[in-house]
Order: C-alpha cells, then sequence, then structure tokens
C-alpha cells in the first residue's frame, strides 16, 4: 500500500466535511446595489460554496474527484454524492450565469482551478464553464503586462503553471499556446533570481518555485535558463527547504505558511533532478511538518491544504 493509499480515505472524509460546511464563509461578491446582496454561500454559488472561499471550495473538488477515482469501491458515498450534487447541471448553470456576469470574478486563482476540475469532471455544462473561463483567460493575459510575484493567490507563474497544465489535458490548444508565450515574455529573461528576497509572512507559494515549475513546461532549454536564474542551487535548497513556522494556527493568513511548507515540497520534487540528491528528503520534512493540519488541524488549515499535500504525494508516487 502507498503513503498516499494510507491517507486517501481520511482525505476524503475532510474533503466532505469541509465542503458541507457553509460557515464561516468569505465570497467575496461585489454588491451592485442595494437589491444585490444576497450573499448566502449555497444560494450564490450552488456548486463552489463551503471550505470558506470560492477557490477553496473548487480546488478541493477537484481534490476530491482525483481521490474518488483512485479509491474506486473504497471511496465514500459521501465524496460521491457531494460531487453530483455540486456538479449537477442545474448547479453548473447557475454559476456560468454569475460568471457572465462578473467576468473577473476569481481570476485567475478560482478560474485555473477550475480548468483543474473540469480536467478530472468533464461534462456538458462543465464544458460552458470551460469556454467561458477559456475567454476571460485570453483576455485576462492580454492586459498582463507585468507579473505579480508575490506569494499568494494572485502569483502569475503559479497561475499560467495551473491553466497550462489545464488547458492541455483538456484540449484548450489554444489557450496553452498563448499561456506559453505570456510564460516567455514574462519570464524568459529572469536572471539570478534573489530568493532571499521571498518569505513574507502571508505566502504560501514560492515565487522563484513556481517560475520554475512552469519554465520546465514551456522551454525546450530549461536546464540552460535554470541555471541562469538559479545558479546557487545548494544554498537555494537550504533556503527552500527551511520549515516556516505559523505562531497562530487560527489566523487564516498565518496559516498560509503550512500551505508554503507543502507547495515548496512539491515543486521541489517535480525539479528534483535539478536539486541534486538532498532534495527528496528535505521535501517530506517540510510535508511532515504541515501534514498533522491536514485533517486535525484548525478549519483555517483543513478547508485547503490537502491539495497542496496531494499534488506533493503524486509527484512522488
Amino acid at each position: 500500500m502507498t503513503t498516499l493509499e494510507n491517507w486517501a480515505q481520511t482525505w476524503a472524509e475532510t474533503i466532505v466535511d469541509a465542503l458541507e460546511r457553509e460557515f464561516p464563509a468569505a465570497m467575496h461578491h461585489t454588491s451592485s446595489s442595494a437589491d444585490d446582496c444576497t450573499v448566502r454561500p449555497r444560494k450564490l454559488h450552488p456548486s463552489f460554496y463551503g471550505c470558506f472561499d470560492w477557490h477553496s471550495s473548487v480546488h478541493m473538488q477537484y481534490s476530491g474527484a482525483l481521490l474518488d477515482t483512485m479509491l474506486g469501491p473504497k471511496s465514500p458515498t459521501s465524496l460521491a454524492t457531494l460531487l453530483d450534487d455540486r456538479l449537477s447541471p442545474q448547479a453548473l448553470t447557475i454559476e456560468y450565469n454569475y460568471l457572465v456576469e462578473h467576468p473577473g470574478y476569481e481570476m485567475p486563482y478560482g478560474r485555473a482551478w477550475l480548468l483543474q476540475l473540469a480536467s478530472i469532471r468533464p461534462s456538458e455544462s462543465m464544458d460552458k464553464l470551460v469556454e467561458l473561463t477559456a475567454q476571460h483567460c485570453h483576455d485576462w493575459l492580454g492586459s498582463l503586462n507585468q507579473p505579480v510575484l508575490h506569494g499568494m493567490h494572485s502569483n502569475t507563474a503559479f497561475n499560467l503553471f495551473l491553466i497550462l497544465e489545464a488547458a492541455e489535458k483538456i484540449g484548450q490548444d489554444s489557450l496553452a499556446d498563448s499561456v506559453r508565450k505570456a510564460a516567455v515574455r514574462l519570464f524568459g529573461d529572469d536572471r539570478d533570481y534573489p530568493l532571499e528576497w521571498e518569505l513574507s509572512g502571508h505566502d504560501f507559494l514560492s515565487n522563484g518555485l513556481s517560475e520554475a515549475l512552469l519554465m520546465s513546461r514551456v522551454l525546450p532549454d530549461f536546464p540552460q535558463w535554470f541555471d541562469g536564474f538559479l545558479p546557487r542551487r545548494t544554498e537555494a535548497l537550504d533556503f527552500l527547504t527551511d520549515i516556516p513556522e505559523v505562531l497562530d494556527p487560527t489566523d487564516g493568513r498565518l496559516a498560509h505558511l503550512y500551505g508554503l511548507a507543502l507547495t515548496r515540497a512539491w515543486m521541489i520534487v517535480e525539479l528534483a533532478e535539478y536539486f541534486g540528491g538532498s532534495a527528496l528528503p528535505r521535501a517530506e520534512a517540510l510535508v511532515a511538518s504541515a501534514r498533522p493540519q491536514l485533517v486535525d488541524g484548525h478549519f483555517m488549515s483543513t478547508h485547503w491544504l490537502i491539495t497542496y499535500a496531494l499534488r506533493y504525494q503524486l509527484a512522488v508516487e
């Protein structure tokens, strides 16, 4: 039995619990008038409520769909039932209509995860959301003249990676081409990345690793680019595998640092051949530091961290 198989059942149950928890909630709805102030999560977003916010609901359903497929007959019935309900044509039509009215909603992070979810759970209703989101992504790329470099949801490199990976899987070739061109335009000339400037207090992503992961999927000559981008690889690995400390796990933004440990570990594994032999055990130490928070932690951790632990585990296995 693999390590993922050991945890998959418990993770699946935790995902169901988080998705069924409607409150607390942060829907980030922009009201257009006094008549547009109904923000009950299950009414506003019947597909993507629970898990505190829209984007977490989307990517935890992505994780749930992956685990449901992996577990097969051993998957909790409650997970399959929840996914069928949330991703029903009726619910997805309401989400579609909302995004038509609010084209910038959850761009780019939540929408990138929506494309990822569509790659696991395709349907006719989901296809409509994919086409709409692809157009919104094209519009976003067309207006992006500078990358966002901080380690939070709007990080450009990470979102480009998620969109590219999903677009390739679901046959959105035009979107994938646009992402590749944007990646080269925005990051192709980056050299001597100042890794020591990273780590602000609310990060859950390393911009440097996100750039490298993206460019590894875009550039045929990635090893040459990476040599120029992060030439002091030993010192970089020391920095990137230092375990971030969380002083208040109930603070949602400080809890991002648990996620930082997980995303660093995942991306280090993806890039392990460029970091040397100690990369994998040091990545595992990062994950071990955050693992207690996945199921038994505060809701500010349990509503989202499993997705990144899952991506790490899939990269390892």
